[in-house]
């Protein structure tokens, strides 16, 4: 603990100043009743399972690619029944691995280092001021909360159709994380929650007015970087020396004004929300640059955006700001003793970069997706069923049913017509479909009064081939002390193969992604 605290760099002052605050605060006597806190400390460590294709003359496997240590702590102060201040702060340090070397001597993290070095430390070591905000109450419906926070819209954990409020950061464990709250990318916002009675609901909306991080802002962050979750065969690649970020684009200025207004209720034994959202586009999207001639070509398909002046040699990365409107809805079956959930979401204008019959000459020497973007209307759907399986009991000797959750995602591309030639993601050659098909299940299981969890998850794209799996336990060493074991495992039907594949002749998708990128990974979580 007191190695972070000390590693702590002049830039993050201000959490250290909150932290010394808020437990002199909590040292004086007149305050203490009033004032709470709770957190973690908790060390992960995780190692390649499988030798990595685009890593030559170096052996991956069996080398640790995490040795991360992270402090968490929470505070709030509640002085009365309609006013509170919660701060919540976490600090992180990692060990540079031989692994994370290697990559950094191939060219991960390295933008615009003069001495041919960058340092993937920087990448990984944080800390920050998670959450602050005061909640207070202004009559007796409405509640108020100002400051920086993050709110959570959807009924999935996995592939989210509207929890769209924030991005996410997949950098540092991808999205296996199944703590959503810790990869959330949190934001300044005004959240107002009222309540309705009258018709058994409540509104909830919010605003974010412009003043983030340019990092705190976008969609979901993937690793671009060249690091340990960059997606195969792109390690030690920073794309940033090619296509920087752009986060003041006029599709996406991340000093635009954001937000979102949602209706909850209940109508009868169903739970159901509707909802609008203007927000970044979850996914980022490569805009190319002028460079690249893609203006006033014949060729392009309409509406095709890029060609313009870039601030990178080939283009920039960019989040677009979309309108998504969103229904919810939850109900318990007694016929099926299951609960049923179902998530839509209408995404206007989800953009797409594109592949061309007549493609730039970065996409014939590097990757696809330099040829512009285009933007279609989406339909996201999930469906869910949550039950427990009481013949575990019997025939697994479980200690209580088993929890099972089975999920189904697709996304539906409106006005769809092969010929756009849609990409998946700019890098990669896979084609969209018109519905792109995905589905998991979550196996929860408790042994020993809840002291042994073991946990399967497993899920696979039914539209392209490929899948994972992530057994896992959990063991309740002590009532403060949680250890966890899990094996990170991937399958593709198709993966860029070094050896015979070309830019134009690539068809990978999502799990080709991921491709050799299994990982073994442990934490052990000391509660406070």
């Amino acid at each position: 603990m007191n190695t972070i605290i000390r590693g702590v760099p002049r830039r993050t002052a201000l959490s250290r100043l909150s932290l010394a605050i808020a437990l002199g605060v909590a040292a004086t006597p007149v305050l203490a009743d009033t004032f709470s806190y709770d957190g973690y400390v908790r060390q992960e460590l995780s190692w390649n399972m499988k030798n990595w294709e685009d890593t030559p003359d170096y052996d991956d496997s069996g080398k640790m690619s995490m040795s991360r240590s992270t402090l968490r702590l929470n505070m709030q102060w509640r002085p009365s029944d309609t006013f509170s201040l919660v701060a919540k702060l976490r600090g992180v340090r990692e060990i540079e691995t031989n692994f994370l070397t290697h990559l950094e001597k191939m060219g991960a993290y390295n933008h615009n280092a003069g001495d041919g070095r960058g340092d993937i430390m920087d990448l990984y070591n944080r800390n920050e001021i998670r959450e602050l905000y005061a909640d207070f109450a202004v009559g007796d419906r409405t509640w108020v909360r100002l400051g920086k926070q993050q709110i959570a819209w959807g009924e999935t954990d996995f592939f989210a159709a509207n929890d769209l409020v924030h991005g996410f950061d997949n950098t540092w464990r991808s999205f296996l994380e199944p703590a959503n709250e810790e990869l959330r990318k949190t934001n300044i916002m005004a959240k107002f929650n009222i309540d309705v009675p009258e018709y058994n609901g409540g509104i909830e909306m919010f605003i974010r007015p412009g003043l983030d991080a340019k990092r705190d802002i976008g969609g979901t962050e993937i690793d671009i970087y060249g690091g340990r979750w960059s997606s195969q065969p792109y390690a030690g690649v920073d794309f940033r020396n090619v296509d920087p970020y752009n986060y003041n684009h006029d599709e996406g200025d991340r000093h635009d004004i954001t937000g979102g207004i949602r209706w909850s209720g209940l109508l009868g034994d169903t739970n159901y929300s509707l909802s609008y959202l203007k927000t970044y586009y979850n996914a980022p999207i490569l805009n190319a640059s002028d460079n690249l001639a893609l203006i006033g070509r014949p060729d392009l398909p309409s509406g095709v955006k890029g060609g313009e002046k870039t601030r990178g040699v080939a283009g920039e990365v960019i989040y677009p700001i979309v309108d998504i409107f969103g229904l919810t809805a939850s109900q318990y079956s007694a016929a099926a003793d299951a609960v049923f959930s179902t998530e839509v979401a209408y995404i206007k204008d989800a953009p797409y970069n594109i592949a061309v019959d007549n493609p730039s000459i970065m996409t014939q020497l590097i990757a696809p997706g330099f040829d512009g973007w285009v933007k279609k209307d989406v339909v996201a759907l999930m469906l869910r069923m949550d039950k427990n399986l009481a013949f575990t009991q019997s025939l697994l000797g479980t200690e209580k049913p088993m929890f099972f959750s089975v999920q189904l995602f697709d996304k539906w591309v409106q006005n769809y017509d092969e010929d756009d030639n849609l990409l998946y993601s700019v890098g990669w050659g896979g084609k969209v479909k018109e519905h792109s098909v995905l589905g998991t299940a979550i196996f929860d299981m408790s042994y020993a009064n809840g002291r042994i969890r073991p946990n399967l998850v497993v899920g696979s794209d039914l539209s392209n081939g490929g899948g994972f799996a992530v057994p896992s336990v959990t063991f309740e060493l002590s009532s403060k002390l949680r250890w966890k074991v899990e094996y990170d495992f991937f399958w593709d039907d198709g993966h860029y193969d070094t050896n015979t594949d070309g830019p134009l002749t690539d068809n990978t998708t999502l799990f080709g992604y991921l491709h050799n990128r299994d990982q073994l990974y442990t934490s052990l979580t000391y509660l406070f």
